[in-house]
C-alpha cells in the first residue's frame, strides 16, 4: 500500500482561521498565474471554497500541504477562515502528496511535470517506478517516459521549448536523441525562410520533424552485419539488444517508431567500425568500398567473395 494511503485520516473537516496557515516552503509549485488566482477569487465570493485544503501539523502551526492556489485566492476574496482537512504526514509523505498533486494539475508547464515525475523516482524509499507513477497520476506510462525525456533536452532546445518557439510534441521528439544531434533536429522545426531568428520563422507540423529524424536521424538494424546482441563488440556500449536507445527495445518511448533502429549515429558507428575491423583482421583480403553510415550498415568489400573462396 502507498505510503499516503496508510495515513491516518481526519473525517471531518474543519473552518480554520486563514491566519493560522502557512504554506510550505517545500511546495514544487512555485509560481501562479495572476488571470488565474483572480478568477479563482471571484469563484470564491460566489460560491466559498468547494474543496478544502490539506493541511498538517509542523512546529505548533498548520503548513498548507496542499491547496496553496486555493488558499492564496481565499486571501484575495477576503475570507477569514478556511476549510481544511488535516492529515498526520511525515516531510516524505507530505513531499509526495505535493508532487504528485503538482503534477496532476491541467496547468502544470511539461517541465514542471517532468520535474515532479523525476523527484518521485528518486525518492530514497525507491518506491516509484515509471509505471507506478502512471498508476498513481493517472497518466499513461508513455506519457510518464516522454516528459522525463524532456529534463535531458540540450539548453539551446529546452530554452526554445521554455519560450514557446517550439510545442511539447517537438520537444519530445527532440528529447529522445542523442544530445550531440539535438541542435540539428531544432534547426528542422521551422520553415527555412530568411528571418533574423527561429521565433519570426513558422513551425512546421510535427509529422514532417518526425519525418526528417527518421529518414535522417535514426539508422535501421534490420540488416546490420554484426550480432545485435553481442556485449562485446563494443564493451563500454553493451549490447543492443537491450540498449534503451534501441527503438525496438525502448517501445514505451519510441511506441511512433515503426521500424527497429538505433537512435544513436556515435554507438552506431562504433560499432561498424568493430565489426569492419574485426572482418579485415580475419579475412586481410576484405576490402571496404563505402565508408557513408548507411551503407556501411549493410557493409559491401569487393574480394570478399574472392578471398573467401580462395581461403
Amino acid at each position: 500500500m502507498n505510503a499516503i494511503e496508510k495515513m491516518k485520516v481526519s473525517n471531518e473537516y474543519s473552518n480554520v482561521a486563514m491566519v493560522e496557515l502557512a504554506e510550505s516552503t517545500a511546495n514544487p509549485r512555485k509560481t501562479f498565474d495572476e488571470a488565474s488566482l483572480e478568477e479563482l477569487a471571484q469563484s470564491i465570493r460566489s460560491h466559498g471554497v468547494l474543496s478544502p485544503l490539506v493541511v498538517r501539523q509542523l512546529n505548533g502551526n498548520l503548513e498548507i500541504v496542499s491547496g496553496a492556489r486555493r488558499y492564496r485566492a481565499a486571501q484575495r476574496a477576503g475570507l477569514a477562515e478556511i476549510p481544511v482537512r488535516l492529515l498526520e504526514l511525515t516531510d516524505s509523505e507530505a513531499q509526495e502528496l505535493q508532487i504528485i498533486e503538482n503534477v496532476q494539475r491541467a496547468d502544470v508547464h511539461p517541465f514542471g511535470e517532468a520535474q515532479g515525475f523525476q523527484a518521485l523516482l528518486e525518492r530514497e524509499d525507491g518506491a516509484y517506478t515509471i509505471e507506478k507513477i502512471a498508476a498513481r497520476t493517472g497518466k499513461a506510462a508513455a506519457h510518464v517516459a516522454q516528459r522525463l525525456k524532456l529534463l535531458g533536452l540540450a539548453p539551446a532546445v529546452a530554452d526554445a521549448f521554455a519560450r514557446g518557439t517550439t510545442r511539447v510534441a517537438h520537444a519530445q521528439l527532440i528529447a529522445k536523441l542523442v544530445p550531440d544531434v539535438q541542435e540539428k533536429a531544432l534547426a528542422r522545426c521551422f520553415d527555412g525562410y530568411f528571418a533574423a531568428d527561429n521565433s519570426e520563422r513558422s513551425l512546421v507540423p510535427v509529422r514532417r520533424l518526425q519525418a526528417w529524424i527518421a529518414q535522417n536521424l535514426y539508422l535501421s538494424l534490420q540488416s546490420v552485419p554484426f550480432a545485435k546482441d553481442d556485449e562485446t563488440l563494443v564493451s563500454e556500449a553493451g549490447s543492443c539488444a537491450t540498449c534503451p536507445k534501441r527503438t525496438g527495445f525502448n517501445t514505451l518511448l519510441f511506441s511512433e517508431v515503426r521500424e527497429d533502429s538505433c537512435s544513436d549515429a556515435g554507438c552506431f558507428n562504433r560499432k561498424l567500425d568493430a565489426h569492419i575491423t574485426q572482418r579485415r583482421q580475419a579475412l586481410p583480403g576484405l576490402v571496404l568500398i563505402s565508408r557513408s553510415t548507411r551503407s556501411r550498415a549493410r557493409a559491401a568489400f569487393s574480394r570478399a567473395a574472392t578471398t573467401s573462396k580462395s581461403s
